[in-house]
């Protein structure tokens, strides 16, 4: 009989095959863990060795390139298993220490994508201790167990593989063991035979089971890394428009004619194909048109994507029929109006009884904003969750923390007109350097409840609040380099601009004065393409890290001290804010101001002379907790900077007639709120609750219910300035037509929740953009998470009854989730999940059609 070569490396290689073993097991066993929620336990149980058998064939694999191959050969094969053992080992360390921060699983393509941003590398090695703990451990772990894997695999391999040679006459050696005893040739046929068996039964069981979602459980290193390599789609080539999937929603029975200004509602591209929507030129129209109004214009092809930056790929492209990748209201089946209603009664009241000037618009977006914490109120899930931390406080040490959780936002409290109602009096948590609120009684602005991000990923939410469109679902900010198929407000206000070129400005009314868009923000513009997308949507000049870090910059000093991976705190750019405004006010300029905040953005570093609280009780495992207070002072640091702002506008003496915008652009979901922490693939609530106020201190304190997106901020504005008597007539012309082509509804006059049986959708894609989407309505209470690949489950949950999503129904079968659905909330529940369902996949298609997105 034939011996298997004995070993070439005696230490080195049970280490190399441990290792390999260990890590390959070890990342499989987080990975079943990670689903085993969302699959029923007697399935789990049935089809778990199937999802070992790939984990089997690659140890078999290291172990047969170990053991069998002479010479170089030898050596060749101990390399290719280092290699092996070196993705393996890199993989799973990633793949706990990801784990360990945000209670999800590691995509290599968006880590992939990560590492080539220099910011994003900066994200990822922020969990390197972590990481490098769980790799510690899994060596470790390899190396103490490195002799008894090798002899567990070298006994039953030689028995294999000395049987396999028997029953095929072939001569051969087996590997021999120290003071192994002689195997009979009973006990060799029966470890062969029943290996095969059970293989056999396995493979068996394997071939069978259901395709979703135990293909994607079976995933093994290091195969699964093969998705680092997958290419990027691109902008290219329109998709077909796809019919409505609620057919009798959209019958001619309910369609609209135009009415004024309004241009009707006629879902049905038979229309544009007979050419009875030809669009007209309206009066106001400019001879040519700015960036972002390619529709309007007569030549297709100009002021489209930029031609200097066209690639050889793009060239080939196939030739665009336009009108299939333009935006048109009257075809949107989805677009409901609230323009034939009449304004908000204190809103029409207050514009009759005194002027409400809007010469500067400031739009504030606020990394990781949750409503919850803005302003934090007693009594919420989150207060009581840091009550119950503190088991054995006394009524005094609640009193102490509820003292200070009351100074957390007061701010907030101002801008909202929300109390936190903790019992402190009349603005008893404002000290002596917070901003307080000059504004008359009952004055102060728009505050909406209900408000929802359209998508959890940063800048895709930006392009809602900044152009009131739909984000394209795919991960990644593909939108830098498409054509944004509405005009964002910057290009508006250009477009005002234009329109005055030719006015010869003598008079002091601001109306006839210019604007000038300029953007802020205190940390770095080059992650994921940031910088790209400012110019894409119209921005004169930005203000960024890589601007104020340069020696040569006018306000740079020593000891500027950055916080996080991206940059600096807000305080860094408050100079050259001011500089803006004073600049603004020298040349009778109006000012548009969008400024990012950012230190609510993990890690939740603070500046070094910024004293941190203890908010959840340091004797209750101060660690699980750790995160959340870290935010929570983030948010106090935010809150401050918020009131410098309110109060450098007073200051500068402009603060009665700007119009202040503040808007989350997604929440933050904690371990106290979800089993995943974090926005990347977490759906749950806490990730899309945000603030919206319109804040300026001569319009009336109004609370509006409206279960709306950021997509409805750019037509509010444009409604203020209409109906504040802020633009001339000429931009007010163009204005009053231009706030019909959007998809958003005013939050100036009553929100529908639906019309003609129709709902008013709230879509919302899920970080990183092209693997869920969370379906939602202001008609119901209703939420489905609709997952875009195979690798995610379905999630339904009953907002009313659960507010913050802690007993959600989640399946990885669309008609099992249903038969759920029915037996705990009924039939409307399930037929709203139906519809749901349809929408959410014809919005994908919709939204890729409208940012001109072909999948290679």
């Amino acid at each position: 009989m034939m011996r298997l070569a004995a070993f070439r490396s005696p230490g080195l290689r049970p280490l190399l095959f441990s290792l390999v073993v260990v890590t390959t097991v070890a990342s499989k066993i987080l990975h079943l863990y990670q689903h085993i929620r969302s699959v029923p336990y007697l399935s789990f149980l049935l089809y778990l060795p199937t999802f070992f058998l790939t984990d089997l064939v690659v140890c078999v694999l290291a172990w047969t390139l170990l053991s069998i191959f002479p010479g170089a050969w030898g050596t060749a094969a101990l390399v290719v298993v280092a290699i092996l053992g070196v993705f393996d080992f890199g993989a799973a360390s990633s793949q706990f220490g990801f784990f360990y921060v945000t209670g999800a699983e590691v995509r290599w393509d968006a880590a992939s994508s990560l590492a080539t941003d220099a910011a994003g590398f900066k994200l990822l090695l922020s969990g390197l201790i972590p990481v490098f703990a769980s790799g510690t451990l899994l060596l470790t772990i390899s190396w103490a167990l490195a002799p008894l894997i090798s002899l567990a695999f070298d006994n039953w391999l030689s028995v294999i593989t000395d049987t396999a040679s028997v029953l095929t006459n072939a001569r051969g050696r087996y590997l021999p063991l120290a003071n192994e005893p002689k195997r009979t040739n009973r006990r060799r046929y029966a470890v062969f035979f029943t290996t095969v068996a059970l293989i056999s039964v396995v493979t068996y069981i394997r071939l069978y089971r259901p395709n979703v979602p135990y293909r994607h459980m079976s995933g093994t290193i290091p195969f699964t890394l093969l998705a680092v390599f997958q290419h990027p789609n691109k902008t290219c080539t329109a998709h077909e428009p796809q019919p409505f999937p609620l057919s009798k929603l959209v019958e001619s029975q309910y369609w609209e004619p135009q009415n004024g200004r309004y241009k009707g509602w006629m879902p049905d591209w038979t229309l544009v194909k007979n050419g009875s929507l030809a669009t007209k030129t309206p009066l106001w129209a400019p001879e040519t048109w700015p960036a972002g109004f390619k529709r309007w214009s007569n030549n297709p092809n100009e002021n489209g994507l930029l031609d200097s930056e066209m690639t050889a790929d793009d060239v080939t492209c196939p030739s665009i029929d336009y009108l299939q990748i333009s935006y048109n209201p009257i075809l949107d089946p989805m677009r409901i109006t609230n323009l034939d209603l009449e304004l908000l009664s204190p809103v029409q009241k207050a514009l009759t009884n005194h002027q409400i000037p809007i010469r500067h618009v400031f739009l504030i977006e606020m990394e990781s904003a949750r409503k919850d914490i803005f302003p934090i109120k007693s009594g919420s899930h989150l207060h009581q969750a840091i009550k119950k931390s503190h088991k054995s406080a006394t009524q005094k040490d609640i009193n102490d923390l509820n003292s200070r959780l009351a100074a957390l936002t007061p701010v907030a409290e101002q801008i909202t007109g929300e109390s936190g109602n903790f019992q402190l009096g009349n603005r008893g948590n404002l000290t002596s350097e917070l901003w307080k609120d000059k504004s008359g009684p009952g004055m102060g602005g728009i505050n909406v409840l209900g408000a929802v991000t359209g998508s959890s990923l940063s800048f895709k939410s930006v392009l809602g609040s900044h152009c009131g469109v739909g984000p394209l679902p795919v991960d990644f900010m593909f939108e830098a380099d498409a054509e944004i198929y509405q005009p964002c407000i910057m290009q508006i206000f250009k477009l005002f601009n234009q329109l005055k070129d030719n006015d010869e400005d003598t008079s002091e009314d601001m109306r006839t004065k210019k604007w000038k868009s300029v953007f802020m923000q205190s940390i770095t513009a080059e992650f994921d393409h940031q910088d790209k997308l400012n110019k894409q949507m119209g921005f004169d000049k930005s203000v960024v890290k890589e601007n104020i870090r340069l020696q040569r910059a006018k306000h740079y000093h020593k000891g500027m001290e950055e916080i996080n991976y991206f940059g600096y705190p807000e305080v860094e750019i408050l100079p050259y804010l001011k500089d803006t405004i004073e600049e603004a006010k020298s040349k009778d300029e109006r000012l548009f101001l969008s400024h990012f905040t950012s230190t609510t953005h993990h890690p939740w570093g603070l500046p070094s002379d910024f004293e941190s609280e203890q908010y959840w009780a340091s004797n209750h495992l101060v660690s699980e907790h750790e995160d959340n207070n870290k935010y929570l002072n983030a948010v106090r640091y935010v809150d401050r900077w918020l009131g410098t702002i309110m109060k450098l506008l007073e200051n500068t003496g402009i603060a009665n007639e700007t119009l202040v915008v503040f808007v989350g652009d997604h929440g933050q979901a904690f371990s106290e709120d979800s089993h995943t922490v974090g926005t990347f693939e977490n759906g749950h609530i806490s990730n899309f609750r945000v603030p919206l106020v319109f804040r300026h201190p001569l319009l009336p304190r109004i609370e509006v219910t409206a279960n709306t997106s950021s997509i409805s901020i750019l037509p509010t504005i444009l409604d203020l300035l209409v109906n504040t008597n802020s633009l001339n007539e000429r931009d007010k012309d163009a204005a009053s037509d231009l706030i019909h082509e959007y998809e958003g509804q005013s939050l100036l006059r009553p929100f529908k929740a639906s019309h003609n049986g129709r709902e008013a959708w709230n879509m919302g894609i899920i970080n990183t953009g092209g693997t869920m989407l969370s379906v939602a309505s202001a008609a119901v209470p209703y939420r489905l998470i609709l997952p875009l690949t195979k690798d995610f489950t379905y999630t339904f949950s009953d907002i009313s009854r659960d507010p913050n999503e802690t007993d959600v129904i989640v399946d990885w079968d669309f008609y099992t989730l249903l038969h759920i659905i029915e037996r705990k909330y009924g039939h409307e529940a399930v037929r709203w999940a139906k519809d749901a369902e349809k929408v959410g996949r014809w919005w994908v298609d919709e939204k890729k059609r409208l940012w001109n997105y072909h999948e290679k």
